[in-house]
């Protein structure tokens, strides 16, 4: 049986260009759903991105695949604000109230989007919170540790903080009744009369940015 027509001889299918390729209907289905909102369509985000809804499906299967391949994207640029946002941060309560403002700021830059990934079958929503708790456990976790801490609180604890902004946010997006500063100020009033209790560190240069080993 001969090659494929549509594969030239030698080269492995996917590779660099289908990724490059993969990039850009990201790019383009972001620029769709901004547009739209939560109901667009995938006929919408084919036709945003010049291609036929076929080619769509086969580089990421279904809706369900599209949204979870922005869900990652997400995660990874969010990841990369926190970083970027808290790592001249000393003062701990700062540290807090950064990376709470950080995660608000999601909802406020891209509303559409991150009702989108929310939207639906619930596994996105939580693969969201999911990247973004993970890295700030392991924050936590360093700061329990140095402190003499019990370092298994790190975890439910990041995952109560990120659950806490992620529904505080959402409301946040509905009613707008306050700022986004103010927002995170009042959320960090809450956090940090918690956690600033028990005698941890949040915010050394060495290890309180997010994804810190």
């Amino acid at each position: 049986m001969g090659e494929p027509k549509s594969r030239k001889r030698g080269r492995p299918a996917g590779g660099p260009d289908r990724d490059a390729r993969r990039l850009e209907l990201l790019a383009a289905a972001t620029e769709a759903i901004r547009r739209e909102g939560v109901e667009v369509s995938m006929d919408t985000i084919a036709a945003e991105a010049g291609v036929t809804k076929p080619i769509l499906y086969s580089h990421f299967g279904d809706k369900a695949g599209l949204t979870a391949a922005l869900v990652e994207q997400i995660g990874a640029d969010l990841r990369s604000l926190l970083v970027e946002e808290t790592a001249e941060i000393d003062d701990p309560r700062e540290f807090v109230r950064s990376t709470i403002d950080g995660y608000v700021s999601l909802f406020e830059a891209e509303p559409n989007i991150y009702r989108f990934v929310t939207s639906g079958d619930a596994s996105h929503g939580r693969k969201l919170v999911d990247e973004v708790a993970t890295e700030l456990a392991v924050v936590l976790g360093a700061r329990l540790r140095a402190a003499g801490k019990d370092s298994g609180a790190a975890e439910p604890w990041a995952y109560a903080i990120v659950g806490m902004v992620d529904w505080a946010g959402d409301w946040w997006l509905d009613r707008k009744t306050m700022s986004r500063a103010d927002l995170a100020e009042y959320l960090t009033m809450l956090v940090w009369d918690g956690l600033g209790s028990t005698g941890i560190s949040l915010g050394s240069r060495s290890s309180g940015s997010v994804g810190a080993g």
